[in-house]
């Protein structure tokens, strides 16, 4: 049986709502997973591509730019 990357961030998400169900909440918690899964896909980009910005950008279907300012916002600077 295969496991799609649907069925990971399924399990994710709803493992990190329940544990919140008891607890007090986030207010930003969609953004909170959103940027989650954005800091994984660029740390893990740059780890397979040498940390070349360009070939990681293009493995992620996005802009040099746009992945500068993603790493930025998400405080991914230097060598990861």
């Amino acid at each position: 049986m295969s496991v799609t990357i649907e069925d990971i961030l399924d399990r994710y998400v709803r493992a990190y709502l329940t544990f919140y169900e008891s607890r007090k909440r986030p207010d930003n918690i969609f953004e909170r997973l959103v940027g989650l899964a954005e800091k994984a896909a660029i740390k893990i980009a740059l780890e397979k591509t040498n940390n070349n910005k360009l070939q990681a950008a293009a493995l992620l279907g996005i802009n040099r730019n746009t992945l500068n300012s993603k790493m930025k916002k998400l405080k991914l600077g230097g060598k990861l």
